[in-house]
């Protein structure tokens, strides 16, 4: 099983950590909705959609993370690249969520491989 622990870093909800645990979900939305798993306060992360953008995975080993944009009106930029189809990230990419918005710092582990650091700007 895999755990997903989002350290946000700036923003509303600086300081705070959210853990998932894969094994229950098949993917994780980012947004200002009371629906979303991680969530944004809706009068402070106002560049941030309701329902802005989902992070996916796989269920082999080394688990592998893709993000895609859910027709936001800011969208989501890797890189600085718009994103218009669901993109594989990478360790230390940089992923914004429209053009200003909270830094989320995501980290996974399994059972069978060492922790690894995606590094978020939404």
């Amino acid at each position: 099983m895999t755990l997903l622990s989002i350290r946000h870093i700036s923003g509303s909800r600086a300081t705070q950590i959210d853990e998932v645990h894969l094994g229950g979900h098949r993917e994780l939305v980012l947004g200002r909705a009371p629906s979303a798993a991680v969530r944004f306060d809706p009068r402070e992360d106002r560049s941030v959609g309701r329902h802005h953008a989902r992070i996916s995975w796989t269920d082999t080993e080394p688990i592998s993370f893709t993000i895609a944009d859910l027709k936001s009106r800011n969208g989501t930029y890797v890189h600085g690249t718009l994103i218009t189809t669901p993109m594989q990230l990478h360790a230390g990419d940089i992923v914004q969520l429209g053009a200003f918005g909270p830094e989320i710092e995501v980290r996974w582990q399994s059972r069978t491989s060492e922790t690894t650091t995606l590094r978020f700007l939404i």
